[in-house]
């Protein structure tokens, strides 16, 4: 890699790092809410008004798509590779480009989606109702998390078109990462 595309990976892997980070803090709050809303519930009868409103508007939207950027630049995304395995080394390279081509245009489409539903959110001042929802605050604040993983997803895509267009992502079991070797080390 030249010192100028070093530079961007290494950027764009502190943001994907960052969003990862705020991911798995969504992720950690997801689970002790739905711990806390359960004992609420069965135990005191009391359950939270807000937490499932909380829980599907912000938690996991948050999780899902600002995670994603990471997921996808270290392999660890679901695939089915049985018939990808038994190909040869050429058709490989083929299916992979043409991969991340396919994932390119639909995370454009997804983003541009994103980008409108939260301009228009915002623009419109979109607040649901009183009583209408657990959380009555800007639906843009929720939606806003589709196009700022999908961006930064992008141009994850487009780094890996223009860098290594026909290498298969890196795999996290055997990928140079700092997060990764701490965990083995504690493991």
């Amino acid at each position: 890699m030249t010192p100028a595309r070093d530079v961007v990976d290494a950027g764009l892997r502190r943001v994907e790092d960052a969003l990862a980070a705020v991911a798995a803090a969504a992720l950690l709050l997801l689970g002790a809410l739905m711990v806390l809303e359960v004992a609420l519930r069965y135990v005191f009868s009391a359950p939270l008004s807000w937490g499932l409103g909380f829980i599907s508007d912000y938690l996991l939207i948050g999780f899902f798509f600002l995670g994603l950027p990471y997921t996808v630049r270290a392999g660890a995304h679901v695939r089915i590779d049985v018939l990808y395995r038994a190909l040869p080394a050429a058709a490989q390279r083929w299916c992979t480009a043409a991969g991340t081509v396919l994932s390119l245009l639909f995370v454009a489409a997804l983003t541009w989606g994103g980008i409108v539903l939260t301009y228009r959110a915002w623009a419109g001042g979109d607040v649901p109702p009183p009583g209408g929802a657990e959380l009555s605050w800007a639906v843009w604040t929720s939606t806003v998390m589709v196009p700022l993983g999908g961006i930064v997803l992008l141009v994850r895509l487009l780094h890996t078109l223009a860098v290594r267009p026909t290498e298969p992502p890196e795999d996290p079991d055997t990928a140079d990462d700092p997060a990764a070797d701490a965990v083995k080390e504690t493991v």
